[in-house]
């Protein structure tokens, strides 16, 4: 049986009323926080994205705003629920995000994030792959940088003194090598160096040898402000 998001778990216990999602990308994940609450403002930095969540993924109680969460245009204590899921290493300034998600919010935030754990051979050759994944995203100006370290997040919060609820959600479902690279040509071909990252590609095929790769671990924050 498919494992419930936690964060659509918590949402659908509080039942708040009035809830930032933060990086919504291309709403999918806002609308089934849709029936689970009130009113919902989803923000995210990208035009493109926002237009597309208004295209597909409009709701009644859905507002969508291209907004920075880095520089959250609402007053302190605006939100009783602040949340966002899987956005924060998207954002080099990830603690300016969690600095304003901290500041408007009134009680709750959630934070949802993919964490590396080398623990097996299918998981040391994901990380592997996402470095890859990293390096042409990089070169084409698209936001994407290494998930942050667990104790990173954690340690975040102890400094703000803000008490949190830690879980970590395991996930040993392997990938093939095209499967975990099916976008791979997207960044490709946008790069003044597609026969290059083609090769890198290959190269690294050739290195796994037809091993399996992992699907990431993740770790679900739940904050309470006091």
């Amino acid at each position: 049986m498919e494992q419930k998001d936690p964060i659509l778990e918590r949402v659908g216990l509080l039942k708040p009323d009035n809830v930032l999602d933060v990086g919504c990308g291309c709403g999918e994940f806002t609308v089934k926080l849709s029936p689970l609450c009130g009113k919902i403002t989803a923000i995210d930095f990208s035009k493109e994205l926002i237009d597309r969540c208004k295209r597909e993924n409009q709701r009644p109680n859905i507002t969508y705003l291209c907004m920075d969460g880095r520089d959250i245009r609402y007053p302190e204590n605006n939100f009783d629920m602040v949340l966002e899921r899987t956005a924060l290493h998207h954002v080099l300034e990830w603690e300016k995000v969690l600095e304003e998600m901290i500041r408007v919010s009134s009680k709750h935030i959630l934070i949802e994030e993919p964490i590396d754990d080398p623990r097996s051979e299918e998981k040391r050759n994901s990380i592997r792959a996402q470095q890859l994944y990293l390096e042409v995203q990089k070169e084409v100006g698209y936001s994407h940088y290494r998930y942050l370290p667990l104790d990173s997040l954690t340690q975040y919060f102890k400094r703000k003194k803000i008490s949190i609820e830690t879980q970590i959600i395991k996930s040993d479902r392997l990938i093939d090598f095209d499967e975990y690279f099916n976008h791979f040509d997207v960044f490709a071909e946008k790069s003044k160096r597609k026969e290059y990252w083609f090769k890198r590609l290959d190269t690294l095929r050739k290195e796994l040898e037809g091993k399996k790769l992992c699907d990431e671990d993740l770790v679900f924050i739940a904050a309470v402000k006091k």
